[in-house]
């Protein structure tokens, strides 16, 4: 045998174990954990779904948690195109919620929540001044001890390199379009989302249920969460007039 039959034969291996890796994540049922457990910090989260299965919920329920755990300030980040949000969000939320519309006034120590992120780092203005400064902010998040939430219906509105960042994948019920017309590298998973939650009764259990895939572990978690006593449907469509 020669020594390239040898390199080729040892690569095959490789590969083989990393797709038992991938088939096993895919084929292994969730771990049953919760919100402070699963959720990184400091971290780089997407949560991704349907329209009305309580992505935003979840995004000021992490940040709640974090706040009483660790005493953090939250972040709502707003672009500066839409600052007529501001005022809108900072009366819906706490004091120790800040709504800011310049990336480089964010806090070190903090939470950062970015909703509707397609607004912020859309896939077609991956070269625009917005979308760089937030793949600066995405690359020292963890230098500056920051917890960066990006909520979106599906991936393929977001920046790719926002996903190639993502240290969890947080779902909310997708829907059947959401996995066919997903991103290639992520369909998959989504499709299992998709089966997850389809194996779940009751629209109040599917709401308050989230499917993690933790990306350092390629494994899937699950945990409910509750939503804030301060939320509010008001808060829910802060971007419906935009």
């Amino acid at each position: 045998m020669t020594p390239k039959q040898t390199w080729a034969e040892r690569q095959r291996k490789w590969q083989r174990a990393q797709e038992e890796a991938i088939a096993k994540a895919m084929m292994s049922p969730p771990v049953l954990s919760s919100l402070l457990k699963v959720v990184p910090f400091p971290g780089v989260v997407i949560i991704m779904g349907a329209r009305g299965e309580g992505k935003s919920g979840l995004g000021y329920a992490i940040a709640e948690q974090m706040h009483k755990r660790r005493k953090l300030p939250a972040v709502v980040y707003v672009p500066i195109n839409l600052a007529q949000l501001v005022s809108k969000v900072g009366k819906l939320t706490p004091k120790w919620v800040t709504v800011l519309t310049r990336l480089e006034n964010l806090p070190k120590k903090c939470i950062v929540i970015v909703d509707e992120a397609s607004q912020a780092a859309h896939a077609r203005r991956t070269q625009s001044n917005q979308s760089l400064a937030l793949d600066r902010l995405v690359g020292i998040a963890r230098q500056k001890q920051q917890l960066l939430i990006f909520i979106t219906h599906h991936s393929r509105k977001l920046d790719p390199n926002l996903i190639h960042e993502a240290d969890l994948i947080l779902w909310k019920k997708p829907t059947y379009a959401h996995a066919l017309f997903e991103r290639s590298e992520i369909s998959t998973f989504t499709f299992k989302a998709l089966e997850f939650f389809s194996g779940i009764k009751g629209k109040l259990t599917v709401k308050k249920t989230c499917l993690g895939m933790d990306f350092h572990h390629l494994r899937f978690y699950t945990f409910k969460n509750q939503l804030p006593l301060w939320w509010s449907e008001e808060l829910s469509h802060v971007f419906e007039d935009v």
